[in-house]
């Protein structure tokens, strides 16, 4: 488990979920024994710890795999707008710290955690699937992307982002008010 449990808690899950307590206590009690534990609590919240594990714009976009159409396709070039417009999205929330919305809260939408992975070979094997729905109708306004936290996967409704304005109100009305993940 990377981030915690992110699954339904359930009485089937009950039994694996408590038997991690003795583990836990077991980590705590050897900590303590180093007085590392009294040290972790004065120092838990300094944000120069948390610097390093913090995500940015580039981090988000390196990790993306665009399942892209063919080349020289029009669909292939409307997936490379909407590629664009994500990452000048993303980079123009990292600009504006003022706003509630941050490239940290938009991972943990399409992912389920909100920083990088801490480990190197979880962040070498970290990625983002990006797919892009070509089938909505457009006889409606709009319609949002749709995440799996599970999969790690988000899928742009191309035919309502034709523009970078259209996009950033499309996100930032998607991350306002979806905070749930039901696809899986």
């Amino acid at each position: 488990m990377n981030c915690g449990y992110t699954g339904i808690v359930s009485d089937n899950k009950k039994d694996a979920m408590t038997r991690l307590i003795p583990m836990l206590d077991q980590l705590r009690k050897g900590l303590q024994l180093y007085d590392l534990l009294r040290v972790i609590n004065m120092n838990c919240c300094r944000s120069e710890h948390l610097a390093f594990f913090q995500v940015d714009a580039i981090f988000i976009i390196q990790k993306c795999r665009p399942e892209y159409s063919e080349k020289g396709s029009v669909r292939y070039t409307r997936e490379v707008n909407v590629m664009n417009f994500f990452q000048d999205f993303l980079q123009a929330e990292v600009e504006d710290d003022q706003k509630k919305l941050t490239v940290g809260r938009v991972m943990q939408w399409i992912t389920g955690q909100g920083h990088k992975p801490c480990l190197p070979s979880e962040k070498a094997e970290f990625q983002i699937s990006v797919r892009f729905n070509h089938d909505c109708d457009s006889f409606h306004t709009i319609c949002f992307p749709t995440v799996s936290a599970c999969s790690r996967t988000i899928t742009f409704p191309v035919v309502h982002l034709n523009t970078l304005s259209e996009f950033k109100h499309v996100m930032n009305t998607a991350l306002m008010y979806g905070q749930s993940f039901y696809l899986m």
